[in-house]
């Protein structure tokens, strides 16, 4: 696997506009996909001829077992970077992950190597994970599991008298003693008129009856993510508006995903969602983009927006897909589900259904 995904970035030095002779990763995740390393501190030289794993001291002993297509260099001592380039004077021109790096890392570099054109490949990097593998696939459905039983397991403190930290915190412990290494994100409890908030931190404030309550979740499990939104109501039977904008939203969602096919563009499947939403009155408050690509990082690339009219969507891209209204005073409703992009449509990876009550 580390191979096939190594040839990738290999087929960024072959003649074209940003031909370079070597792509230095420096994005941490990155290094993580393209060479299985677990750890927080590396970078990857890759040209025609040689995989170049570079790290500290700390991880070196690491790197060489995680690593086996790579060819393990301890960059501890201040002019190691230096000392590199020297010896690698053929590389005249090298690739770096523009969208990751800073300017002062750039000038670091730019001291060190003067011989060196620095060329911008933005993330053309990033951009390689956008289409899952049979076992990514795998390891995102088993995110999903876990997230989804721990949520049927806290699913008694959905009553009047719990508090937004508490079930927070209730869903991370959850899903950690199911198997998930941490939660994918900060858990977004958001309950009554915080719901008009699509982004907010959970509180002290406490649930009554009558409440929607929008739970935005997901579990990390061997460096896959999933993401999932809900939104309940506490213990009441639901108010003529609160049961009208749930089913705009949850129709809204569905229209989306049954639109999404190889060859389409992000904005397109935005568009579906967000026109029929608007159609009934609620456009103004939809105001985030339909969905974004989920993998080794929650947000793993844009997908569906009305920004993504670049993006095509391809077989083995997953996607979430959340429409949500958000009313100040009245609160808000947001649903997702993780969508699997296949040769002839989709495939809904998540299992719960969505329900008011």
């Amino acid at each position: 696997m580390s191979k096939s995904r190594i040839e990738a970035v290999k087929k960024l030095l072959e003649p074209g506009d940003s031909q370079v002779d070597a792509v230095l990763v420096t994005n941490i995740t990155n290094v993580a996909y393209l060479s299985g390393f677990t750890g927080s501190t590396a970078m990857l030289l890759i040209s025609g001829n040689e995989n170049l794993f570079l790290t500290d001291f700390r991880y070196t002993a690491q790197a060489r077992g995680q690593c086996p297509d790579f060819e393990i260099v301890d960059i501890s001592q201040p002019d190691s970077l230096k000392d590199l380039f020297s010896e690698h004077s053929s590389l005249a021109r090298v690739g770096f992950e523009s969208n990751d790096v800073t300017v002062a890392r750039l000038e670091g570099w730019r001291k060190h190597a003067p011989d060196v054109e620095w060329i911008s490949l933005g993330a053309k990097v990033s951009d390689l994970r956008l289409i899952k593998d049979e076992d990514e696939v795998g390891l995102i459905s088993h995110a999903i599991a876990i997230a989804e039983d721990a949520f049927s397991l806290i699913s008694p403190l959905l009553a009047p008298g719990t508090s937004e930290v508490e079930l927070a915190l209730e869903l991370e412990f959850a899903m950690r003693r199911s198997g998930a290494s941490a939660a994918s994100f900060d858990i977004i409890v958001a309950s009554g008129e915080n719901g008009a908030f699509p982004h907010h931190r959970p509180s002290d404030r406490v649930f009554a009856e009558g409440d929607l309550v929008t739970i935005d979740w997901g579990a990390k499990y061997r460096g896959y993510c999933s993401d999932i939104t809900r939104t309940v109501l506490i213990e009441a039977a639901p108010t003529e508006k609160q049961r009208e904008i749930y089913k705009i939203v949850l129709d809204a969602k569905n229209l989306a995903i049954a639109a999404i096919a190889p060859g389409k563009t992000g904005k397109e499947i935005d568009s579906v969602a967000r026109d029929y939403i608007a159609s009934k009155g609620y456009g103004d408050y939809f105001g985030h983009s339909l969905g974004h690509s989920l993998g080794m990082e929650v947000h793993d690339g844009a997908t569906l927006s009305q920004r993504a009219d670049e993006v095509i969507l391809q077989p083995g891209m997953i996607t979430t897909v959340e429409p949500g209204i958000y009313i100040e005073g009245f609160g808000g409703i947001r649903l997702e589900e993780d969508v699997l992009v296949t040769e002839h449509g989709t495939k809904v990876l998540t299992k719960m259904a969505p329900a008011l009550s």
